[in-house]
């Protein structure tokens, strides 16, 4: 649950969250597609450092770290099964290189998990809709987005608290084997997704009060505008990105 923590916003005041969120998409954008064209360790490292400097410059750390810590289940069984396949398969000469190759593609979904993580901490609900927006996107769609970022972590949150309520209750949700743990599940999906088709009723209820979809042509009350220092920041960006991709062409 705590990789869903990097979905919920954290307002604060910092160069980050002031940054035009077209261009903090952009970046995060960007480095999914190094993610992509690298498999080395290396520039893997060199990624997530970046990312933590950009975390600490947001004073967002300790919720980006969240997001790292939720994917580490998962970096787990995709290095499990990748060392399995190359050891048994003999894709690799040595054991050293096969180790190499699932821990560097174990580090990739890692950092394929962590790229938007910044950029939905350090953007709102709204400056994400104003993005999708001037993109020319349908606003049925993007309504949609945005309700989905909103209520996420919301519902995660509901997880662990029924969850804890059940624990209190007597429940042992952790012992057991997989169809007794299956079973215990019941009480806890139950009054979740009661909760969230309540949440969904009232939130329709809440879009034909106000008139949804009455207008095709809306109006914002805030516009998305480039400054001085998102030019900087989207320049040095885009020139480290080529830097990038010219060492995956033609390496040094």
């Amino acid at each position: 649950m705590s990789i869903l923590e990097g979905l919920r916003f954290y307002a604060s005041d910092t160069v980050i969250h002031r940054l035009d969120p077209r261009v903090k998409f952009l970046i995060s954008m960007l480095m999914l597609i190094i993610v992509v064209m690298y498999v080395e360790v290396w520039m893997l490292t060199i990624l997530i450092a970046l990312q933590a400097i950009m975390a600490y410059a947001a004073k967002v750390v300790r919720r980006w770290l969240k997001t790292i810590r939720g994917s580490l289940p998962l970096a787990v069984l995709v290095f499990g099964l990748n060392a399995i396949f190359f050891i048994s398969s003999g894709t690799y000469a040595t054991l050293q290189e096969a180790l190499y190759q699932s821990t560097a593609l174990a580090y990739r979904l890692v950092l394929f998990l962590s790229s938007f993580s910044i950029f939905f901490l350090t953007t709102t609900p709204e400056e994400i809709g104003l993005t999708l927006t001037s993109w020319r996107v349908p606003y049925p769609y993007t309504f949609a987005f945005i309700s989905a970022i909103r209520f996420t972590p919301i519902i995660a949150q509901e997880l662990r608290d029924i969850m804890d309520a059940q624990r209190a209750r007597g429940v042992e949700l952790d012992k057991g084997g997989p169809l007794q743990r299956a079973k215990k599940l019941v009480p806890i999906l139950v009054p979740l997704l009661a909760n969230a088709l309540r949440r969904a009723y009232e939130l329709a209820e809440a879009m034909e009060v106000k008139c949804f979809g009455a207008t095709k042509k809306r109006t914002s009350l805030r516009e998305l505008k480039m400054r001085y220092k998102d030019y900087v920041v989207l320049s040095v960006s885009l020139a480290l990105f080529s830097l990038a991709a010219y060492y995956r062409l033609f390496p040094f």
